[in-house]
């Protein structure tokens, strides 16, 4: 596992979730710009150098919306979201690449 700075730079950008690649112990999510299969209404988060981030899925309407909320790494590399309710809390990282980040369910 990369350290915390190289961590977090791994990080930043768009993910998207791909649940056609779980495994049975983790959450598959693929960086903006990995060849994906069509899916309507795929979901993911963008991490911001600065703390921000955002939710997207889609909304009542089936079109893309963002919720605001903000993220951080603990000092043991856990990735923690607030002000989201999906993914709000404390995320431990499986594994991570530069295209693909596993989370552990």
């Amino acid at each position: 596992m990369p350290e915390l700075d190289d961590k977090r730079a791994l990080l930043l950008g768009t993910w998207w979730r791909t649940p056609e690649q779980d495994t049975a112990d983790e959450t598959v999510y693929r960086k903006e710009g990995v060849p994906l299969p069509p899916a309507r209404g795929r979901s993911g988060f963008t991490l911001s150098a600065d703390g921000t981030a955002a939710l997207i899925g889609p909304d009542a309407a089936d079109r893309s919306a963002r919720t605001p909320a903000t993220w951080s790494l603990d000092a043991n590399g856990k990735l923690q979201v607030k002000g989201a309710t999906l993914h709000e809390g404390s995320l431990a990282a499986a594994s991570l690449s530069a295209d693909r980040m596993a989370l552990r369910k």
